[in-house]
């Protein structure tokens, strides 16, 4: 990895840890307790070993590159309240999936392993104490059902967090040899953990999107409130950083953690970014470039999430001005975190020598980041404090504490801002962008997906997928609202309402493998489904067209802007000097806007001509 040859990093004993077995299969009992499974190196290229298979915790903080993961994280506290066979078996499981991957399959990274054991294998291991048993070949399919059924009750609607907390059944299945008290039986019978789990595709609906799990988009009024503050925060930000560096501010001071607060949302709603990668900006890390008479604004992040290394993200100017703020806010911290790396390089002592050569390592890899956060370690401010990256922790209450400061009670969390960008950019392609997201759209709203993608090959791919599986949803979520029971107006809305009376055994599975094909594009005051031929963009100009036309869709969130139609075709009529032309318009476009409120239940049908004409049929 790119830390590694910088040599910011602590080297791993890696002489030290090929040398060692993938499997404790066969080793004696002295043998397995004395595989190391973490190891530093000194500059000398002395080894030092952190962890070995039978100490009670496994350190692995040396395979962590990640800025936004707590120390507390890294290691594994094998449980001492439960048997020795149950420990080392599971013990077993996950080191050799450390080592060999699963079948088929590449190593996982640390941050799999300790979650594994920290939220599968050691409250299995707890719930079979509590039931006496003390190996794994006494679990039978009734033990592992209530276990089921404890897990799911336990984690009411989320199928991925089901999946996760049962996945030790399924390493110690597959992994069974390498056990010595192997399970006697798959714990799934004949299905599998992602059927078990909620997570699989149902027979029928092999299309079909679960609900469970799904991370939310944060609501349109929601955004509003937090953004709004977030602007009244960072307006007030250059007063408030001349009062801390006036020294009348401590950096601990709420008010400079509300900027901080502030920035970081701004920053992951606006660019797209994971936060492991918003909190990983560091300064300079931006730029700005005109091409074709377009202004471009980057800022470029580490992906670790699938090991691309730097990406860039494109960012409005609004955020920009953020981001130098942002570089004004952290100098101070970053002078003082830089302090203490060169104080630890200048501490000659071995006393503590690991935790102080991990500490220097991660103190120079975060130095230049732009999110900080300080912790007093029990200590006075004026006794100091310590200077750290914002982890990903914390970062999770910084957005509780922001979205508190808003006025919001929605539990507004870090990762749900990249999947809100992604349905922004859409709803704003599909005609139904905020005043919020106006704020700081691009300005390139008229450029493709291929395009913006075309302008910088260093972009984050993998956003423009989500862009892409975002559009799906929303054309599912919207065909779907049609074929629910909500009024329809439009030639070709009142044959998806004969759609309605016909049986389908899977409208779900229909909805998600018809949707991608389905051109919808919103015109303003309804949407068309015309394909190849149409109307040549002409009921964009003239809105009645729509209202005969079968390509045209005419829903309820459509209802005020034809009301507003009706409305202002009334007053051309009460125009004593129009001329019989207008008129004769005026009276037509009234009647057919008349006809859009009744079927979508705005005016009784006693208030609509029977017999309209001039009907639009592209």
């Amino acid at each position: 990895m790119a830390g590694n040859a910088l040599g910011l990093l602590p080297p791993k004993a890696y002489d030290l840890l090929a040398d060692q077995p993938v499997s404790s299969k066969g080793l004696s009992e002295s043998a397995k307790f004395n595989i190391v499974v973490s190891a530093v190196a000194d500059m000398d290229g002395s080894n030092h070993v952190l962890s070995r298979f039978g100490d009670s915790i496994w350190d692995f903080r040396p395979y962590f590159e990640q800025s936004n993961v707590a120390d507390g994280q890294k290691y594994i506290p094998w449980p001492e309240d439960c048997s020795q066979e149950l420990v080392d078996d599971c013990k077993v499981v996950l080191y050799v999936w450390f080592k060999r991957g699963l079948p088929g399959s590449k190593p996982p990274v640390a941050m799999g392993i300790c979650q594994t054991a920290i939220a599968s294998a050691i409250p299995m291991m707890r719930w079979l104490t509590a039931l006496n048993i003390k190996r794994f070949d006494q679990v039978r399919p009734i033990h592992v059902a209530n276990y089921v059924h404890h897990t799911k009750a336990r984690l009411t609607r989320n199928a991925h967090s089901v999946y996760d907390s049962l996945r030790i059944l399924d390493f110690l299945w597959v992994f069974r040899n390498e056990t010595s008290s192997p399970l006697a039986a798959c714990p799934w019978g004949e299905s599998s953990l992602w059927r078990v789990s909620g997570l699989a595709k149902q027979p029928g609906n092999q299309f079909g999107r679960t609900e469970t799990g799904k991370t939310p988009i944060i609501p349109a009024d929601v955004q509003a409130k937090v953004f709004n503050y977030c602007e009244e925060v960072l307006a007030a930000a250059p007063e408030i950083l001349n009062e801390r560096d006036a020294g009348r501010l401590g950096f601990r001071n709420p008010a400079l953690i509300r900027i901080r607060d502030a920035a970081l949302y701004v920053l992951s709603i606006t660019s797209g970014m994971r936060n492991e990668e918003a909190i990983g900006v560091e300064s300079g890390s931006w730029r700005s470039e005109v091409r074709d008479g377009v202004q471009f604004h980057w800022v470029a992040t580490t992906e670790h999430k699938t090991g691309k290394g730097k990406v860039e993200f494109l960012i409005p100017e609004l955020t920009v001005k953020v981001l130098d703020l942002m570089n004004r806010y952290a100098k101070p911290l970053q002078e003082k975190m830089a302090l203490e790396v060169a104080e630890l390089e200048c501490n000659p002592t071995p006393q503590d020598l690991t935790n102080r050569m991990l500490r220097l390592a991660k103190a120079k890899r975060d130095v230049r980041k732009l999110f900080l956060c300080t912790s007093m370690s029990g200590q006075s401010e004026s006794a100091g404090y310590h200077v750290d990256a914002l982890s990903n922790g914390g970062s999770k209450v910084s957005f509780r504490r922001l979205a508190m400061a808003a006025g919001t009670d929605w539990q507004l969390a870090p990762h749900q801002c990249r999947k809100t960008y992604a349905r922004n950019i859409v709803e704003s392609r599909m005609g139904r962008s905020s005043l919020v997201f106006l704020k700081w759209q691009f300005k390139h709203s008229s450029m493709s997906m291929t395009q913006l993608y075309a302008s910088n090959p260093m972009q984050d791919a993998s956003l423009f997928d989500e862009v892409l599986e975002e559009m799906t949803n929303f054309k599912v979520d919207l065909i779907e609202s049609w074929l629910g029971d909500q009024p329809l107006s439009g030639g070709a809305g009142h044959e998806i309402k004969k759609v309605r009376a016909i049986a389908l055994k899977s409208r779900t599975a229909l909805l998600a493998e018809t949707a991608p094909q389905v051109h919808i594009r919103a015109t303003g005051h309804g949407w068309c489904l015309a394909q190849e031929k149409g109307c040549g963009g002409a009921g964009l100009y003239e809105t009645t067209r729509c209202v005969g036309c079968k390509n045209g869709v005419i829903d309820q969130s459509f209802a005020d802007v034809w009301r507003g139609i009706y409305d202002q075709q009334n007053e051309l009529l009460a125009i004593d000097d129009a001329g019989p032309a207008v008129k004769q318009r005026a009276e037509r476009d009234v009647q057919w806007a008349r006809q859009v409120m009744v079927d979508l239940g705005v005016l009784p049908q006693a208030s609509c001509a029977s017999n309209l004409s001039g009907a639009s049929n592209e």
